[in-house]
């Protein structure tokens, strides 16, 4: 307000001034034009000096005017700088409205000065873009990879900035990588080129090889992977020639029974695989080879011996065999040679691409022998001569083969779908589709099962006059009970008893049937252990046999048929001592059943065992 006040004082004394000079110089040119000339002279040019006043005053105002209104569009110009900066830049700068009091020039500089500042910020930003884009380019242009774009309106915001610099760094740590890949990559042309005792043919090769400082390319890094590749091929093809040449050597050696110790030597120590060990083991097997053809027959004998071993390990039946007509061949040639020579290395890769069904198919064969061998032993009438409680460790690994073999076979029927799958036809063993195979020992198994049961049926329901039996019944059982009770789920006696144990418990026995007689009397225990004896030696089926031996006792009067009873785990007969604690001391007391001798009774009783935990039932 007071420089307001002083350029308002000012100004005053400026207009007089003005004022003043102008009447002054008015005042002297009308008193010279009036001496000079007439009045009506002299008014003349006071009004041409008035219009130049007002020419004079008019151009000063449109010169003012013009100026004011350049200076309004450069200021509305700055404003609109501004705002495109702004949206470039992405930023927010509030320019506001132009005071009433402060002059257009001034305003204007204000606003020129925040555009200068905008200004700056964007040429940097932009120069940071371009030689951001431009190492992106350099480094794509080496690595073969696609430019990522910024854009120039408007620029990229922050973040994308950032993740501009990040591609950039991982171009940057993908040429270091690229450029260790490639000094490897010479480094292993060049060992595999020595090793193939090889040099480089051309000058790009050469070049390639050679120079750490060759411009980095896509197109130089795939001819160094391709040289590369090419020598690692070579190495690899001559690594398999050398162990394929060895393995020949040693087989050669072995069937050519050589005893030459400086070639074996010379064989042996050549162990690096390069070209040298290549043609030492060339040369070698060149030798042999010779030596081979001059030994056909030998040759020719030992492939049959190996091929019938690998027959055996395949399970080949007798008609795949002879479907190998060579084999029976007499005259010896380098093609018969070279067809036993083909049939062993079929038959090496089938056992060996096929190895753990065969694995599997034999573990079962020994389970399934060892179960048969249990259940046989489960059938022998002597398998309550028990010691040690085998027929309980017999029952258990019975139940572990019965768990195991199904195991086994669902692996080995999985192990044969893939293989039907990729082959295209059945897995056989000894001529048969080995799945057909299993399931026959499988319906054997219980037919084997079932056979020994109805065998027994028949003989149970069978009288010794040769009519039918009527089934067991609850009733029927119930009507055949004995003088001190049952006789159901009884168990057989074997066949074959310790005498002393058997005397003892007929003598129990008769003295329970017989609770009045006169204990000092030997003669009804010595008839209950005649009669005892005589019916241990029955077979199976019934017969009556003699005691030493004689001739069956044909009266059947003598016939004296002792029923199963059970018997503890571990121990077959007999009963446990007075003295002992055993909680089952006071068992059942077995019981036996004399047959009438006018045949009174002609139903028997329930002869049938449960084959689990003792046998097979007979």
């Amino acid at each position: 307000m007071k420089s307001n006040k002083m350029y308002t004082m000012k100004f005053s004394e400026h207009k007089a001034r003005i004022l003043a000079l102008t009447a002054d110089h008015v005042d002297q040119l009308h008193a010279m034009w009036t001496k000079m000339f007439e009045p009506q002279a002299c008014e003349d040019c006071i009004v041409r000096l008035e219009a130049h006043a007002h020419s004079f005053y008019t151009d000063i105002l449109k010169e003012s005017r013009d100026k004011e209104q350049s200076i309004t569009s450069d200021i509305a110009a700055l404003r609109t700088e501004a705002t495109d900066l702004k949206r470039l830049l992405h930023k927010t700068v509030d320019l506001g409205q132009q005071p009433d009091d402060v002059p257009l020039v001034i305003w204007y500089m204000k606003l020129d000065t925040i555009n200068d500042n905008l200004r700056v910020e964007l040429a940097s930003r932009r120069a940071e873009i371009s030689e951001l884009l431009q190492q992106q380019q350099q480094l794509c242009d080496e690595l073969g990879e696609l430019p990522h774009p910024l854009l120039a309106d408007p620029l990229p915001m922050p973040e994308e900035m950032d993740s501009f610099r990040e591609r950039l760094a991982q171009l940057r740590d993908q040429r270091v990588q690229r450029l260790k890949e490639m000094d490897q990559l010479r480094h292993n042309i060049k060992h595999n080129m020595k090793l193939l005792e090889l040099h480089t043919k051309t000058d790009l090769e050469k070049q390639l090889v050679n120079s750490n400082s060759y411009r980095l390319t896509p197109e130089s890094y795939e001819r160094l992977q391709a040289m590369h590749k090419q020598y690692a091929d070579q190495v690899q093809e001559l690594r398999e020639r050398i162990d394929e040449m060895r393995d020949k050597i040693h087989l050669l050696w072995q069937r050519l029974r050589l005893t030459d110790e400086y070639a074996m030597r010379r064989v042996r120590d050549s162990t690096s695989y390069n070209q040298r060990t290549y043609d030492i083991l060339r040369e070698e097997l060149e030798r042999c080879q010779v030596m081979r053809q001059q030994n056909l027959k030998n040759f020719i004998d030992q492939l049959r011996i190996e091929i019938n071993e690998w027959w055996d390990l395949t399970l080949k039946s007798t008609k795949e065999r002879r479907r190998f007509t060579s084999y029976y061949c007499d005259t010896p040639s380098e093609d018969v040679l070279e067809l036993f020579e083909i049939e062993l290395d079929h038959l090496k890769e089938f056992y060996n691409s096929n190895r753990r069904i065969f694995e599997l198919y034999s573990k079962r064969g020994e389970l399934r022998a060892r179960m048969e061998a249990l259940e046989a032993k489960a059938n022998d009438p002597n398998r309550f001569n028990n010691r040690g409680g085998q027929l309980l460790k017999e029952e258990k690994e019975r139940k572990t083969m019965m768990s195991r073999l199904p195991k086994i076979d669902h692996q080995i029927t999985e192990l044969v779908k893939v293989y039907m799958t990729q082959a295209n036809t059945p897995f056989l063993v000894h001529g048969e589709d080995i799945l057909d195979s299993m399931s026959a020992d499988w319906e054997r198994h219980c037919e084997s099962k079932k056979q020994p049961s109805a065998k027994k049926m028949d003989t149970n329901t069978t009288n010794t006059t040769g009519k039918m039996k009527p089934p067991l019944t609850p009733n029927t059982i119930k009507s055949n009970r004995g003088i001190h009770g049952t006789s159901f789920s009884l168990k057989k006696t074997p066949s074959k008893v310790n005498a002393s144990i058997t005397a003892k418990s007929t003598g129990n026995l008769h003295k329970r049937r017989h609770p009045n007689h006169d204990r000092n009397s030997p003669q009804p225990a010595a008839a209950a252990k005649r009669n005892l004896i005589t019916s241990l030696e029955c077979n199976n089926s019934g017969a009556i046999l003699s005691v030493n031996g004689q001739k069956p006792l044909k009266s059947p009067q003598k016939k004296v048929r002792v029923l199963e009873y059970s018997v503890r785990r571990g121990k077959a007969f007999g009963r446990p001592s007075t003295g002992s604690r055993n909680p089952q001391r006071n068992r059942p007391i077995p019981q036996i059943y004399v047959r009438p001798p006018s045949g009174e009774e002609n139903e028997s009783p329930n002869e049938e065992s449960n084959d689990r935990g003792v046998g097979c039932s007979k």
